[in-house]
């Protein structure tokens, strides 16, 4: 055999390789979210949950022969980011200050999918008074901290001139801060959607971020580990294929119905406080799964918030931890250019 051909049978042979290992598939797809039902079916909202409800990513892999697992952690956020510390999640869906602990604590994870605009509540009792955020001095206030919902509530406490400091604030879980609160053991409570079922045990709800600017909202996203996404990019770009499709579907508003229907049958939350979250909200804006200018903003600001309150050791630059070719290929390949535009950083339309 000649040099040349040894050459070019050397070359064949490592090409060959590298389309092998660019088409390598994982036996199975470990994806991680905290639970938010409230009986006895694991539930999330948004892409992902609504990919678990209707199986898409099973169906999705079967003629590949991946099995998909899927793992709810009741300790939200912090549970999930100790399952991918033991290097038991592939993916997983969180709120913004879980995944930048995780981030800021070492995890090897990129966020390849964006969400944002969800609605958060002051809910308080009749018999506290609480009319503004200027009534929470010197309240028992609960907070779940450790989730997006304290970097929400540290921002609107701030656009109200206070601070933590100037409450008493209380650590509670969404479950155990709705008891408190029906209960009359706390006076007030910062909390999602969920807490609005204590609107019937006449519980009040003086303020919430529908009435301020959609940067007080909270944001979420897609984490996957580094490793899993430079072993399996396909794998990577389909499991994203799937999410966007889900997000074109809910932005669409003739969904609306059909989508909190679906929500509420998993999560055993009534289907009517679903509509009272998205009703009146844009629904382009908050299903937009791209990884823009808002959410770069956003996710930096919760960093460096999160670092001045003492939740991080360590902040970041999060343009390094952004990885928004899954997204926009998705995107490209089902023609929803038109669907999104990119947001600046105050939420409109660039």
């Amino acid at each position: 055999m000649s040099r040349l051909t040894t050459l070019l049978c050397a070359a064949l042979l490592a090409t060959a390789s590298c389309f092998a290992q660019a088409a390598e598939q994982p036996t199975v797809i470990r994806i991680g979210a905290p639970d938010q039902g409230a009986g006895d079916k694991p539930f999330a909202s948004g892409v992902l949950g609504l990919a678990h409800i209707r199986q898409q990513l099973e169906q999705a892999f079967a003629a590949d022969g991946v099995k998909v697992e899927w793992h709810f952690f009741k300790g939200a956020g912090p549970a999930v980011n100790e399952a991918f510390a033991n290097r038991q999640l592939d993916v997983a869906g969180l709120g913004d200050l879980a995944a930048i602990i995780g981030r800021s604590s070492g995890l090897d994870t990129r966020l390849i999918l964006g969400g944002r605009g969800a609605n958060m509540y002051l809910a308080a009792t009749p018999e506290s008074a609480i009319k503004s955020l200027q009534d929470l001095k010197g309240k028992r206030v609960s907070v779940y901290r450790g989730t997006a919902d304290q970097l929400s509530f540290a921002r609107v406490l701030a656009a109200a001139g206070l601070k933590e400091r100037d409450l008493r604030i209380v650590s509670l879980d969404w479950s155990a801060a709705r008891a408190a609160l029906a209960g009359r053991q706390i006076d007030a409570a910062w909390s999602g959607m969920g807490i609005l079922a204590l609107g019937k045990q006449g519980i009040e709800f003086p303020v919430s971020t529908k009435q301020l600017p959609v940067t007080a909202t909270t944001q979420t996203g897609i984490v996957a580990s580094q490793a899993f996404i430079e072993r399996y990019p396909q794998a990577t770009q389909k499991l994203v294929d799937v999410l966007v499709e889900n997000a074109a579907w809910i932005a669409d508003e003739a969904h609306l119905q059909a989508y909190v229907d679906l929500l509420a049958q998993q999560s055993a939350v009534p289907a009517e406080l679903y509509l009272r979250e998205y009703r009146d909200d844009d629904l382009a804006f908050r299903a937009s799964p791209r990884l823009d200018a808002f959410l770069r903003h956003s996710y930096q600001d919760s960093v460096d918030k999160a670092k001045a309150l003492g939740l991080v050791r360590r902040g970041f630059e999060v343009d390094g931890w952004f990885e928004p070719r899954f997204v926009e290929q998705a995107i490209e390949r089902q023609n929803l250019q038109a669907r999104w535009p990119r947001y600046d950083a105050t939420g409109k339309a660039e």
